[in-house]
């Protein structure tokens, strides 16, 4: 647990290093009170700090570049662009990332649609399935109210009357 916290430290140091440079005169006081520690006990932690300064050092070291030269730089960039440009006879394809992302979200609603419509139709297939046949729930009823079942070609049909009395089927 030790090693994982040190070796965050060291990265959290590394990050600082990039940001805030190597002179702890520039850093700001929360860290130099953080990471004292760590340099102090640590041989990565100085080594890493070691490398920082002699980077520093480097590029204090550089002569810097004089603004003559830089503008030759920049408009030789210039012209290298500008002639790429007129150089391509036909221009790069161009994918429009909006207007695909707009079209597959129109098709979506009509995937839903047609999905839960397939869904419910399984859904009532199952219950259908599951349910006892309509047959049985007629001769049931037949059963009930005397009428014989048992010949093969009897065809059982219930008819609903609401003025019939109820008296009459019993």
């Amino acid at each position: 647990m030790a090693a994982d916290k040190d070796t965050a430290e060291l990265t959290a140091f590394e990050e600082h290093l990039d940001i805030h440079g190597s002179r702890a005169e520039s850093w700001p006081e929360e860290a130099r009170r953080r990471f004292e520690p760590l340099i102090a006990g640590n041989a990565r932690a100085r080594e890493l700090l070691a490398e920082a300064r002699a980077l520093e050092d480097l590029l204090d070291r550089a002569p810097l570049p004089s603004p003559d030269r830089m503008r030759t730089l920049s408009d030789q960039i210039v012209s290298v662009a500008v002639a790429e440009r007129h150089d391509q006879s036909a221009p790069a394809p161009v994918i429009d990332l909006a207007a695909r992302r707009q079209a597959r979200n129109i098709a979506r609603p009509a995937f839903w649609r047609v999905a839960s419509a397939l869904a419910a139709s399984l859904l009532v297939g199952i219950y259908l399935g599951a349910s006892p046949p309509i047959a049985s729930a007629i001769e049931a009823i037949a059963g009930a109210v005397g009428v014989q079942t048992e010949t093969e070609n009897t065809d059982l049909a219930v008819i609903y009357d609401p003025a019939a009395d109820e008296e009459e089927y019993l």
